[in-house]
């Protein structure tokens, strides 16, 4: 098994739930990266540095998001196992990260490399607020807020102002661990998505509960 291992929330859950598997990052050369490899140093020194692909030039928008980027990095982490763990979520909304998906990469891969590879993710059943319950049950410590998954363009893990940090800021703070949040406007429209019901029942629901606790405390 290989685990691909961003520095965030879902792959650094993922490493202790698997039983510590071998790891690998892959360096892809975009406005994240070199704060994200600082990250995934720190918190799992072992794991494995691939710098074998660029795709910095197809970056598009402010999340800096890349067209296909959980197929390539599937295609790419064949090099190191056919069993390869790619840590999506239940309420992740991006269109390669699904299980028909991941399901699709391993059909591919199998016929392409004619031999059974499988993309899979442990936490398909789990929203990311549960993933972070089973880590604070299981681990009970604060590793978990050394993690990384934040659009500013500094050098900071956690801005508190990006979407990627108010997803983030949701899932802790549904577990007790209680960080701030400085974009009103932001926390607002995701509120507004959440009353619209744009998410699933679950996220909606964590998104209500933290943001109107936090409004009301303010």
């Amino acid at each position: 098994m290989i685990l691909l291992f961003s520095g965030g929330i879902d792959s650094f859950v993922a490493y202790h739930y698997l039983g510590k598997p071998p790891t690998v990052y892959f360096d892809l050369g975009t406005r994240y990266s070199k704060k994200e490899l600082k990250v995934v140093k720190e918190l799992i020194p072992s794991t494995i540095i691939d710098c074998s692909i660029d795709l910095g030039s197809r970056e598009i928008g402010e999340k800096a998001y890349v067209p296909f980027r959980n197929l390539i990095l599937a295609c790419l982490a064949n090099k190191y196992s056919d069993e390869i763990v790619i840590a999506g979520v239940a309420d992740d909304n991006v269109s390669d990260k699904t299980p028909e998906a991941f399901e699709s990469f391993s059909t591919l891969l199998s016929r392409l490399e004619q031999r059974n590879i499988n993309v899979t993710s442990p936490f398909w059943s789990l929203t990311k607020e549960e993933v972070v319950a089973w880590y604070r049950e299981n681990l009970q410590d604060d590793r978990i807020l050394n993690t990384i998954s934040c659009y500013s363009d500094d050098d900071n893990t956690y801005c508190g102002k990006c979407p990627s940090c108010f997803r983030k800021w949701v899932a802790l703070r549904s577990n007790g661990y209680l960080l701030p949040f400085f974009n009103y406007e932001l926390m607002k429209r995701y509120r507004s998505a959440a009353e619209e019901g744009k998410y699933l029942p679950k996220r909606n629901a964590a998104i209500l509960r933290e943001v109107g606790e936090y409004l009301n405390e303010d």
